[in-house]
């Protein structure tokens, strides 16, 4: 079976992480399609680059024969497009909704999943060997990152703190969907986790580390974290996790950062409207994460 990987680090997570799970589940190897992060189809789109190279993932590339041999099986069917969806023997598999989907572990190999499958319930069953072997970096972290990593542990209760802004700021297109969130949330969110969890620093994390920097007012020291950008920008997840709690953006990457960290009891807050339309619903947040 495959999986089709597209946008950016925290939504190629999301893609191998439903796709590994339901591999794993049929007993089936997995490949990675990557076509779409070569070739981008919607050339407004913010250019993505395969990020999953850093991480100890076993599985490999598709190849774009085999890409192409699930892609031509569509249709060849005389049955319907519904039932062909009932059964599983549609061989394209398109996410429907950003809802968990409660036909996916029906799905047959092969089979070519299509979507962003952004609901932990999908990786739920393989959790702890995403966190303990595969989602884990591929090389060791370099002295800087092992200085951070030693204030975060120095810590009694440190928290990330995750500032989205890069596209959702500069770009229109992208700004319109899903929306920058506004001061308020940080200081609501930064609030809560100190009262809440005794939040002692927050290490801020950020694609433009000085400018979120003036955005926030923190009833905490903070710590910046700005070495970590482009093909190194996993070593910010890294740190995520070390933390104790998290505050997250509305975006992937700062969500992955948080759901990593293995505390069963962590502190996770997440914006509650996710997208700049507050009509988009979605099973983004696990029911344990806090949402303000």
């Amino acid at each position: 079976m495959i999986t089709r990987l597209a946008g950016g680090l925290g939504n190629q997570l999301f893609q191998y992480a439903a796709g590994k799970s339901l591999a794993e589940h049929l007993g089936a190897p997995l490949l990675l399609d990557r076509s779409h992060l070569d070739h981008p189809p919607d050339p407004g789109a913010t250019p993505r680059s395969y990020a999953l190279d850093a991480f100890r993932i076993p599985d490999a590339i598709a190849t774009a024969e085999q890409i192409a041999e699930l892609e031509a099986s569509r249709g060849r069917s005389g049955l319907s497009r519904r039932w062909r969806r009932m059964t599983g023997s549609d061989r394209v598999w398109h996410e429907r909704s950003k809802h968990f989907d409660t036909g996916f572990f029906t799905l047959r190999a092969p089979v070519l999943l299509v979507g962003h499958w952004q609901c932990a319930r999908y990786f739920e069953a393989i959790a702890r060997p995403l966190r303990e072997q595969w989602l884990v970096p591929a090389e060791a972290p370099d002295d800087r990152n092992r200085t951070h990593a030693a204030a975060i542990a120095a810590c009694s209760a440190p928290a990330s703190l995750h500032v989205r802004l890069g596209d959702y700021l500069h770009d229109a297109r992208t700004a319109a969907y899903h929306g920058l969130l506004p001061q308020e949330y940080y200081a609501a969110a930064a609030e809560h986790a100190v009262e809440r969890a005794g939040v002692d620093h927050f290490f801020v994390f950020s694609d433009e580390p000085e400018r979120a920097a003036q955005r926030l007012r923190l009833p905490r020291p903070m710590t910046l974290v700005h070495h970590n950008s482009g093909p190194q920008a996993h070593w910010d997840l890294w740190l995520m996790r070390q933390c104790r709690h998290h505050i997250i953006a509305n975006s992937s990457f700062s969500w992955w950062g948080a759901w990593l960290n293995p505390m069963p009891d962590k502190l996770v807050v997440a914006p509650r409207q996710w997208f700049a339309d507050p009509g988009i619903t979605h099973d983004l947040l696990p029911p344990t994460w806090t949402a303000l």
